[in-house]
């Protein structure tokens, strides 16, 4: 059973390019569709409500299947992987969006207008007042989504990514075991997300200190 063992602790890998692919297309794209939220025009915020709701509103196993099985109908034929991170990153976009929204939120309006009182340009602005505290509100939900994403790539499994319950899941077909393996598969996830918990609590702390007194 040792080599089980191993077999599954090599699937952390296409795990971990599955969260991180995933979480850095919600962090980045996330950035400009938040901006549809914060326009002037009703049309554009309209699209951004009616992407996060349908996005969000409809199971994540259903969007998996559609980019795995309904591409495919198409003639648009996906790798498992790659249904899967399209599945997770465009879920990502929408509620890093989400976040970033609450961020902003956050943010007191006499910080905006203390800026343009010092006739700081718009970039400016946003790096030395904005941003600092945009990261400060938004970094301790985006690593609990960040914790619940890596749970989430779990999903890929059921379109063959060989993933850790996967993998986890061909052993116990294979060998038995079923207690011990998917034991040790749920520690490998305890073993990956807890530290992310405690990066994400220093970096909360050290930017709180360090703008404390924005």
């Amino acid at each position: 059973m040792a080599e089980a063992f191993l077999l599954i602790a090599a699937a952390t890998g296409a795990t971990l390019l599955l969260t991180v692919s995933a979480a850095l297309i919600g962090i980045v794209l996330g950035a400009p569709l938040v901006l549809l939220a914060q326009s002037r025009s009703a049309i554009l915020r309209g699209i951004y409500t009616v992407f996060v709701h349908v996005v969000r509103g409809v199971p994540a196993l259903v969007w998996l299947f559609i980019a795995f099985f309904g591409l495919a109908e198409l003639g648009i034929v996906l790798p498992a992987l790659a249904s899967a991170v399209l599945t997770l990153g465009i879920i990502a976009i929408a509620t890093m969006a989400e976040i970033y929204r609450g961020g902003l939120a956050a943010i007191r309006q006499g910080q905006y207008e203390a800026g343009w009182a010092l006739s700081l340009g718009r970039w400016s602005l946003a790096k030395d007042i904005i941003f600092p505290q945009l990261f400060r509100a938004v970094s301790p939900t985006t690593a609990t989504y960040i914790v619940g994403l890596l749970k989430d790539s779990a999903l890929a499994s059921i379109i063959g990514v060989p993933e850790i319950v996967y993998v986890t899941g061909l052993e116990v077909q294979s060998l038995g075991h079923g207690l011990e393996l998917f034991l040790f598969a749920g520690l490998i996830y305890l073993a990956l997300s807890i530290p992310l918990g405690v990066v994400s609590r220093v970096i909360h702390v050290r930017l709180t200190r360090r703008y404390a007194v924005l």
